[in-house]
């Protein structure tokens, strides 16, 4: 019966890792939705993942801080190490692009205009809340992976909570709650650009706390996660279809 259940598993990750994934999140700030974001999730033709995440503010906040920004990774869908990643994001404190890849014979990572050595199979932000999606509590609980981050290095770990339910529409889900850690560690830092997006300079704030809840079971989405830093709170919460 074991076998039988690690075969059906196999199966259904194959079909989800084969086709696009759609999910829509709305970010809400002191519970007033500020931002829709979107993640595009697909294989690429040589076997690897392309995780796409774009963040739009609300006509309303545009007044405030417009943003109009996209991430993409393509990460190893075994190890999920970073292979390359893509940033665009227009601000109004300026545009920001530039593209990193890795380079397996000088096991370094590259932009145009720099190179810079990382440990082996690196995650980004992106590719590790993936890995989250792909294994159960007790295979994410307390370890270390190493992390690049806009040119420097950190390490993230989950630390699971407990199993709660999450509302999403008219649904009740059952999730797993982590705690999700992000914290510098030894490594060469370079400067990829004149200035971060404002999701990749906040989400490595001292003192922030970060919280993921994961579905249990089916596809493992992200069904919420939440940010608070320096007494201001970000909620993102996926959208009922």
């Amino acid at each position: 019966m074991n076998r039988l259940r690690s075969v059906f598993v196999a199966l259904i990750m194959l079909v989800q890792l084969g086709a696009e994934e759609k999910l829509h999140y709305t970010v809400s700030f002191w519970r007033i939705p500020c931002v829709d974001v979107a993640m595009i999730r697909n294989q690429t033709q040589d076997k690897k993942m392309k995780l796409e995440f774009t963040a739009k503010t609300r006509p309303v906040f545009d007044y405030f801080f417009a943003v109009d920004n996209s991430y993409t990774t393509w990460y190893d869908n075994k190890s999920f190490g970073m292979e390359k990643y893509s940033l665009s994001a227009n601000q109004p404190n300026g545009d920001i692009k530039y593209e990193l890849k890795w380079d397996d014979e000088k096991n370094q990572y590259s932009t145009s205009d720099i190179s810079y050595g990382r440990p082996e199979k690196s995650h980004n932000i992106f590719s590790l809340l993936m890995r989250a999606r792909n294994f159960p509590w007790g295979r994410l609980d307390t370890v270390w992976w190493p992390v690049e981050h806009e040119g420097s290095s950190y390490k993230g770990r989950y630390l699971w909570v407990d199993s709660s339910d999450v509302e999403v529409g008219n649904d009740r889900i059952s999730a797993d709650h982590y705690r999700f850690d992000l914290r510098e560690a030894e490594g060469n830092e370079v400067e990829l650009t004149d200035m971060q997006d404002i999701f990749s300079w906040g989400i490595v704030l001292d003192g922030a706390v970060r919280q993921v809840w994961i579905e249990r079971g089916g596809a493992r989405r992200i069904l919420r996660a939440e940010v608070n830093v320096r007494g201001i709170t970000l909620t993102a919460e996926l959208n009922s279809e």
